[in-house]
């Protein structure tokens, strides 16, 4: 069986920093080291509106619970994917190994641009289950959801917004 990114983290003792320091890894391996300042661009003229789209960049700047859970869910969507699993584990480990101050702002712009990654592949719901039927044999089943066309950034708006648990 698979480890769990929970098991893993747990593992290595990955703190918040790790985790948002890896976050920014991931997707500078992921993007061909695209620049902050692009990822903003990009992020921010997909936006149908910029308002929302700063208010999500100041949400991520100003709550480092929300900075941290933004990396969460991009990298715990990433080591979904067998294929990505692998670029997961090294960016944590680099992380975990070398930890660079890097200044707030520069990571909520990242957070901000792979959220804004997650959202437009459509994805809103995914859900693998592996069952035992009674002749011994495995059944996998794969269940997707996809957002309806529409703002994704103001999808994650509301989903930042909500208190923390």
């Amino acid at each position: 069986m698979t480890e769990s990114l929970a098991a893993f983290l747990e593992h290595i003792g990955a703190d918040a920093d790790t985790v948002q320091q890896a976050t920014r890894y991931y997707l500078a391996e992921h993007t061909d080291d695209l620049d902050y300042e692009e990822m903003r661009d990009e992020a921010l003229a997909a936006a149908p509106d910029a308002a929302e789209a700063e208010e999500l960049l100041h949400l991520l700047t100003s709550h480092s619970e929300y900075l941290e859970q933004g990396a969460l869910v991009i990298l715990s969507t990433a080591w979904e994917d067998p294929g990505e699993r692998d670029m997961v584990r090294d960016a944590l480990l680099d992380a975990k190994a070398k930890l660079p101050v890097i200044e707030v702002a520069i990571l909520g712009i990242v957070v901000m641009y792979g959220m804004y990654l997650l959202a437009t592949r459509g994805r809103k719901k995914h859900k693998r289950v592996m069952e035992r039927r009674r002749d011994g044999s495995y059944k996998e089943s794969v269940e997707t959801e996809y957002f309806p066309p529409g703002n994704p950034l103001s999808a994650l708006i509301q989903l930042f917004n909500q208190p923390p648990p």
